[in-house]
């Protein structure tokens, strides 16, 4: 599994064309802070060069992974594997922090023990007493940056996605077909009424819900180079895909969506990644198939218009290269003016926890996504992926700015007509 990685940093041609689309060079300006220079960086270390040493770390950990360099690389090297492999030597060598191997190791595999921990650490945070840096103690989280992860989550929600969905039946009154909605960890626990208008947006189409018992897309421990549980977490999905019936399988977090299409490079078994396959193609991001299944007559048409920005995801823009499909669902909305917000596929910052991680650096990639939001003079920052809500609504906050910042399923079923 990503053995090949020498081969794609050799074949690096150094030109320079990933420099304008780096958010973590746009802000620094260092060479090694840009797809290039980590390629050559990874080269020189493979090559006994440059020693693995920590000297080396924060150049391999403040990339983003965002993937914008590949849009523009001739030789079409996908950073984000080169620096994986690159994360994954280093904790094999170094070791794994205790917080991550504590949370990919234990928590994600154990949501139902992190459901019970965010209940206890929610009055706590909701209280406005001690906040969030607090409630982390209790749950036994540590780390420098607890003031960044207080603010950025404004609420633990009381309830997860899980627990508020199972208090309704989602079958629809004329059934045409049916769908697997796998539920990513962001929603569940931090945002569950994004979730909550999926399922309805779903129903109201007529499509009966199978709310998969997944675990964790394994994302998370990609980032980070936890290669292990990325085959661990495959391995427990996979099983759960390979066994659904379901026309689709629906996700409304772009990085679930990029990162569950990935899931044969995982798979150690030749047999098993050839079975995964027709099932990986049945995986469709929620904001296609609104745009695929959406009826425009069933729109809400009497109400006041207001203006509609856009931010793309980076799994969705960058890694699925999926960018009209939201465009032309809040184009046809008929009460939306919808403006095209510049740079609206360059990265927020959010990057699942980078924004508490490498703090300093994610607020000044905000800084100048929030510039463009305020150029684009729209009432509603839409975008589809958890992270980048929280980012944006949190620079949002800070910024006393007038936007309200939603996810797109939010917008269309805020819009639309039911019985």
């Amino acid at each position: 599994m990503l053995d090949n990685t020498y081969d794609k940093v050799i074949s690096c041609s150094k030109c320079g064309f990933c420099q304008p689309t780096c958010p973590t060079y746009l802000v620094s300006g260092l060479e090694h802070e840009v797809a290039r220079g980590r390629h050559q960086l990874v080269r020189a270390q493979a090559e006994g060069r440059v020693a693995m040493n920590k000297d080396i770390k924060d150049t391999l950990f403040q990339c983003l992974m965002c993937n914008a360099c590949y849009s523009n690389c001739f030789p079409r090297i996908k950073t984000d594997e080169v620096i994986a492999r690159a994360r994954y030597d280093y904790i094999t060598r170094y070791g794994q922090p205790q917080l991550q191997r504590y949370i990919f190791h234990y928590l994600l595999r154990h949501p139902e023990v992190l459901s019970r921990l965010l209940k206890l650490a929610a009055p706590v945070k909701n209280s406005g007493l001690s906040g969030l840096a607090q409630a982390l103690r209790i749950l036994g989280w540590f780390g420098k940056n607890l003031a960044t992860a207080e603010q950025l989550l404004e609420k633990i929600p009381r309830k997860s996605l899980r627990e508020l969905a199972a208090m309704r039946n989602w079958q629809p009154r004329k059934t045409r077909g049916k769908v697997a909605y796998f539920v990513g960890c962001g929603i569940n626990f931090a945002q569950p009424e994004v979730g909550l208008a999926t399922l309805e947006l779903l129903t109201l189409r007529g499509f009966a819900v199978e709310i998969l018992p997944n675990f964790c897309c394994g994302l998370p421990a990609y980032a980070y180079g936890d290669l292990d549980s990325v085959r661990w977490f495959a391995q427990q999905n996979s099983e759960l895909l390979l066994a659904t019936d379901a026309d689709y399988i629906i996700t409304d977090c772009g990085s679930c969506t990029s990162f569950l299409k990935e899931y044969h490079r995982f798979c150690d078994d030749p047999v098993q990644s050839e079975r995964l396959q027709p099932i990986l193609n049945k995986i469709v991001d929620l904001t296609h198939w609104l745009a695929d299944t959406m009826d425009w007559a069933n729109y809400k048409d009497d109400r006041q218009p207001y203006r509609v920005t856009w931010h793309d995801p980076c799994h969705l823009a960058h890694h699925l290269h999926e960018k009209a499909s939201s465009r032309a669902v809040m184009r046809n909305i008929p009460n939306v003016s919808y403006t095209e917000l510049p740079e609206a596929d360059m990265c927020c910052g959010g990057a699942g926890s980078y924004n508490i991680a490498h703090s300093d650096i994610s607020k000044k990639i905000l800084a100048r996504k929030l510039t463009n939001v305020v150029s684009a003079n729209a009432d509603i920052l839409a975008t589809a992926c958890p992270a980048c809500i929280m980012q944006l609504a949190w620079g949002v906050r800070q910024n006393g700015m007038p936007v309200r910042v939603m996810h797109l399923n939010q917008l269309v079923l805020e819009n639309t007509v039911r019985d």
